[in-house]
């Protein structure tokens, strides 16, 4: 898969146009390096930034993306702007004394109840071809998630080129397939649900919230089913993670692995979180047969695109990326992501395969370990060594994961 050299990387910056930036203003200046984007409405989400808003045919709300900044680490070498708005501050002060690199935090009010089992799945769009060396490091990981989430669901994904057992042109066409996937029961994989009855206060966006340790142990022991989903309350969730870094681009923090870069399992996709139920069958048969997850059978009740500006090809990021482009080689001025998106550049991914920042990239094979991981040595397995990029201090009242 294609990989941004140094010289090209450098070269790429200065492709960027100022509008990359716009909505981060004030935040930490590699924050902007990250992007995140609604694939419903075409509009980016600042990270650090207040609530966005969410409304599709399934649910009504908000998503905070809340991003670790250098700063919560080193604020002396790398400080956050003078001039950086109370949120983003507030989000750096959180952050310190835990080990998480983000959380994300919705706010949802269903308007219709699912009747199938609900999942938060993180999927590429394309089939990852990865070799023995990084296929040995991901079966690590994919063991180590088993072991803490019950209901845990994933495929290597489904090939119309492959040389075995391929999907046929017209299961491909009909959504009879798998993506490259890893996906949880979405009521034991949040790491805090807050049921809101009506008229009660709702929980504050951007802090910590709050949930008795009997509930997330019930919920995690319990899994798919133990939520009563109704149209009624509303839903306060969030997920953190201390093992993905989104500014960097790279897993950390695993014991036993030294950090390294997406780039080595997923190219250069961008890569897609979302929430979706699996039609036509209840919990109690999911939990019995494990049928796949056919993209048929997902109704999709939101999704996220993850991209980095120098590290990710395609999608609507570079869509949005080449559209500004176009409007300022012309003079067209687009009032924001949305307009974008409903006059059609926005709709569908793009082929390409050049960079965000328009600067070709070189296929590498296994050697990619060592150039996208941006480190002397590619990502290895190491026994019982835990390798932290930044010193950090876990709080003493909360267990991460």
């Amino acid at each position: 898969m294609p990989r941004l050299s140094e010289p090209a990387a450098a070269a790429a910056a200065d492709t960027i146009p100022p509008s990359w930036h716009e909505g981060f203003e004030g935040q930490h200046e590699l924050l902007a390096d990250f992007s995140c984007i609604d694939t419903a409405c075409g509009k980016r989400i600042v990270p650090n930034s207040e609530p966005f808003p969410l409304d599709n045919e399934c649910f009504s709300g908000h998503v905070m993306l809340m991003i670790r900044t250098p700063d919560v680490d080193d604020p002396k070498k790398s400080p956050l702007p003078s001039d950086s708005p109370e949120m983003a501050k507030s989000i750096s002060k959180y952050m310190k004394g835990r080990l998480r690199r983000f959380e994300f935090q919705f706010r949802v009010k269903l308007k219709k109840v699912p009747t199938g089992p609900l999942f938060l799945g993180c999927d590429v769009e394309e089939t990852i071809k990865i070799g023995r060396l990084t296929k040995g490091l991901t079966s690590v990981l994919l063991a180590m998630i088993r072991r803490i989430n019950s209901g845990f669901h994933y495929s290597w994904g489904a090939d119309k080129g492959a040389k075995k057992n391929p999907v046929s042109a017209e299961d491909y066409e009909a959504g009879n397939f798998e993506r490259t996937h890893l996906s949880f029961p979405l009521e034991a994989s949040m790491d805090r649900i807050v049921i809101t009855k009506p008229g009660e206060e709702l929980p504050k966006l951007g802090g910590e919230l709050m949930e008795t340790p009997e509930s997330i142990k019930r919920r995690r022991r319990m899994g798919a089913g133990v939520i009563d989903w109704n149209t009624e309350d509303t839903y306060t969730m969030c997920l953190w993670s201390a093992y993905m870094d989104w500014i960097k681009w790279k897993s950390m923090n695993v014991a036993g692995v030294r950090p390294f870069s997406m780039g080595i399992v997923t190219g250069t996709q961008p890569i897609y979180l979302s929430v979706y139920e699996v039609k036509g069958i209840s919990n109690e048969d999911y939990k019995r047969t494990q049928p796949p997850h056919f993209e048929s059978s997902k109704n999709v009740f939101t999704r996220l695109e993850f991209a980095h500006l120098h590290k990710t090809v395609g999608g609507y990021a570079q869509k949005l990326m080449d559209a500004r482009e176009v409007a300022l080689e012309t003079d067209t001025e687009f009032d924001s992501e949305s307009e974008l998106f409903d006059r059609g550049i926005l709709s569908e991914r793009s082929s390409t395969h050049s960079s965000i920042g328009s600067v070709d990239g070189t296929v590498d094979g296994e050697e990619e370990d060592k150039a996208a991981n941006g480190d002397d040595e590619p990502a290895v397995i190491e026994p019982e060594k835990t390798s932290v990029d930044e010193p950090e201090t876990p709080s003493v009242d909360e267990p991460e994961t």
